[in-house]
């Protein structure tokens, strides 16, 4: 082997760690990214409806204000589900720590109600779909550790495209 084909190796081999470098400097920054500030979540399911469609609604969600203590009721909320661990579930939040929520028990069966006071540390969580929706009525109050980010813009399909705000009193 020559001089001459071992600087050309070289220089590859420099180029070729250069491209690796910038790859993984990409990743790491993906990473971060999706696991403190921001993160895409496929939406699924007939408990969120209307808000959201049975299938294919995608997402866009922070991750950071719950760990601020900046959510609050009407929020929509990305958590870990109390009761399969591995599912993430997409909920409203009813109330949080001290307040009183009224929820209809079995709102297919009857309109009896009950009202309960968030205890400290949870927060409250129902689907907009009390018909069909295993939330907080079903595994009680759900511990504030369990959140994984608060929903802001509805970003698939495109013509829903738009903000995810709190839930207007009036609808």
């Amino acid at each position: 082997m020559s001089l001459r084909n071992l600087k050309e190796l070289t220089i590859i081999a420099k180029e070729a760690f250069s491209k690796m470098f910038l790859v993984a400097k990409t990743l790491c920054f993906l990473h971060v990214t999706n696991t403190h500030v921001f993160t895409v979540a496929s939406l699924y399911g007939p408990s969120m409806l209307p808000t959201f469609n049975l299938t294919g609604d995608w997402a866009l969600a922070e991750r950071f204000s719950h760990k601020l203590g900046k959510v609050g009721a009407g929020d929509i909320v990305i958590l870990k589900s109390p009761v399969e661990p591995r599912k993430i579930m997409t909920k409203r939040v009813m109330g949080v720590e001290g307040d009183s929520v009224t929820y209809v028990v079995e709102p297919k069966n009857s309109d009896r109600t009950e009202t309960i006071v968030v205890p400290k540390g949870h927060i409250w969580v129902e689907g907009d779909n009390i018909y069909n929706s295993k939330d907080s009525r079903n595994f009680g109050a759900v511990p504030y550790g369990l959140l994984r980010g608060k929903m802001l813009w509805k970003i698939w399909p495109p013509n829903d495209f738009g903000y995810i705000g709190k839930k207007k009193e009036n609808s």
